[in-house]
């Protein structure tokens, strides 16, 4: 085996299968090269006997970033994030028929193998975690070693160039880390909003959605997203923008923020405001309702929007997005 090609310890992360013994704990690396941590998951696939993929090993950068992750996991409509796709971090693909896949994910973005660099970078990381998920294949409680006692996690720490050695990470005091969300409307649309007529019996289905088929055609594609608000009662489409994060860490919160002010202009442009808006996910909700305190219209929660799902699905199958 190669040690400086990721993909030949990645093919033997996969063979060495040893995802169910190794999915209890997390861990972690500190390499000399980075400003941050990466925490490590691994564990067998989801539905294994029914998926090409035996398991993943996930490595992401920065406390902050797993521990939205791993909240993510037990309140799903906590913070922005729709999929694991929309989270910054490097992830090993067992596949059961086939060599092992690497894949970087940035929030927004179509995942994308590793670069040159990438893969230089990326062939220690690998080769501690094939270190790592050896030695917990004999002994499942390494990676508490430090947790009873000082309350972190078992780390890997490069200490010069090449040297790794056992050592913890000590994790921030719970509530340090705080996840805001601002969202801002115009005051004097507001005030406009709040003189428009209420039709009543007018409800409108709305939902926010990635498109994984569509992204840009540029070196680094961006996944297709869509605000998308239909007619309950005969499916029209009301609001259908179509958008792509921007460039920086905070672009997909920029999308989520943005939405109750795209309503508010859509508002504005038909001259009249639902008497309910549908949504199905407590995130929708969330965003947008700061404009419920200046439209009097009722958000209702279901858990299916038949009208807006056919839009949809009529999209895809037409190509009509």
């Amino acid at each position: 085996m190669d040690i400086r090609n990721p993909y030949e310890i990645a093919a033997a992360i996969a063979e060495l299968d040893v995802w169910d013994k190794v999915s209890a704990h997390n861990w972690a690396l500190v390499p000399q090269t980075s400003e941050e941590p990466y925490i490590v998951s691994a564990g067998p696939e989801k539905d294994r006997d029914k998926s090409p993929v035996a398991g993943r090993l996930l490595l992401f950068p920065g406390l902050e970033n797993f521990r939205n992750f791993a909240i993510t996991r037990q309140a799903p409509e906590f913070g922005v994030w729709m999929s694991p796709l929309e989270f910054r971090h490097w992830e090993v693909i067992a596949v059961k028929k086939g060599p092992a896949e690497i894949f970087g994910y940035v929030p927004g973005y179509v995942p994308q193998p590793p670069s040159d660099a990438d893969r230089e970078f990326l062939a220690p990381l690998l080769y501690e975690c094939l270190g790592v998920l050896m030695r917990i294949e004999e002994d499942p409680q390494l990676p508490l070693r430090y947790f009873e006692k000082e309350h972190a996690l078992f780390a890997r720490k490069e200490v010069v160039d090449g040297v790794w050695q056992d050592g913890p990470l000590h994790m921030p005091p719970d509530g340090q880390v705080k996840f805001v969300e601002r969202v801002s409307l115009d005051t004097a649309k507001c005030r406009l909003a709040a003189k428009l007529p209420v039709v009543a019996d007018e409800k409108w289905e709305v939902d926010f959605v990635m498109v994984p088929a569509y992204h840009t055609r540029e070196p680094k594609p961006r996944f297709l997203y869509v605000l998308a608000a239909v007619d309950a009662a005969t499916g029209v489409r009301v609001v259908w923008l179509k958008m792509s994060v921007g460039g920086t860490d905070e672009a997909l919160k920029a999308l989520w923020e943005g939405h109750a002010a795209r309503l508010l202009e859509a508002m504005l442009r038909l001259g009249r405001a639902p008497g309910e808006i549908h949504v199905r996910s407590g995130r929708v909700a969330r965003f947008l309702r700061p404009l419920g305190l200046h439209v009097p219209f009722k958000l209702v929660h279901h858990a299916k929007l038949g009208a807006l799902d056919a839009a949809l699905n009529h999209a895809a199958k037409t190509n009509s997005f």
